[in-house]
């Protein structure tokens, strides 16, 4: 088995082609000075790295051996799922990378869980600088994402939409309990009102966050001309988030104060 192994997930990248470009170059390079050096000392031939590459896009995916071919399905993507770099040995992959040296950069869309980098081999040195090289190249493309992606931002969602089902449900109930012949209508009314919207909120409550999760997503691959839905919807999450924060501290409570001085005075 491999003595030396690093690897962290990777949180919050944008991805340019130009990113993709400079991980293939590193990993070249990695792929040509191991390989002169298993040469050197007449290693077993299945000591030897050949770099591959998986993209996946538009449901359907390919191995590829060659980067140009990486570039051009990059390219004419409508949508990029998964991109990886693979850099193995005959003996780890045969092995299911029990044994032998393997360097993998995993760049997924779609699970947070499944983006990472990780590296194995015998030599320490050739795990820390092929390690380091492939944190380096990514730690340069963090975006901002991590604000809406945080627990935060889910509480401050949960905040608005008890906010906004609380004014929601007033504004039913002085609306509907005028017509209402029964004592206490306006609170039976209020009391019915937020118990719907609350049953109603946890299916919109989860509609929201995987819109954010859509407009803001943990990996980005950002291409020319392919990006605008996202821009589009990252302005509208960021027009909205501003609408809502200034309405709510000018105006919400002081108008709740109102309606309920009013209610009380009667």
């Amino acid at each position: 088995m491999a003595k030396f192994l690093r690897d962290e997930f990777i949180k919050n990248v944008t991805i340019t082609e130009e990113t993709l470009c400079l991980v293939n170059e590193f990993l070249s390079e990695r792929e040509a000075t191991i390989n002169q050096e298993l040469q050197r000392i007449q290693a077993n031939q299945d000591e030897r790295l050949v770099l591959t590459y998986i993209i996946r896009f538009d449901g359907r995916g390919y191995k590829l051996n060659d980067f140009d071919d990486v570039k051009k399905y990059y390219a004419q993507a409508k949508h990029v799922e998964r991109v990886i770099f693979i850099l193995d040995s005959a003996v780890s992959e045969r092995t299911a990378r029990q044994y032998g040296t393997h360097f993998e950069l995993r760049l997924d869309n779609k699970e947070q869980n499944n983006t990472y980098i990780q590296v194995a081999s015998d030599d320490s040195d050739a795990v820390d600088t092929a390690f380091c090289g492939l944190k380096e190249i990514i730690g340069n493309c963090t975006n901002k994402n991590w604000i809406v992606r945080s627990t935060w931002s889910q509480l401050l969602v949960q905040i608005f939409g008890v906010v906004f089902g609380f004014v929601l449900s007033l504004i039913a109930a002085l609306k509907i309990s005028p017509h209402l012949g029964i004592e206490n209508s306006f609170v039976i009314t209020f009391i019915f009102a937020f118990l719907i919207f609350s049953n109603a909120w946890g299916f919109l409550n989860q509609q929201i966050l995987r819109f954010l999760d859509y407009s803001f997503p943990n990996i980005s691959f950002s291409r020319k001309g392919k990006n605008v839905l996202h821009w589009l919807a990252q302005a509208l999450v960021g027009g909205i988030v501003v609408a809502l924060t200034l309405l709510i501290i000018s105006k919400a409570f002081e108008w709740v104060g109102e309606i309920l001085g009013a209610y009380i005075s009667k």
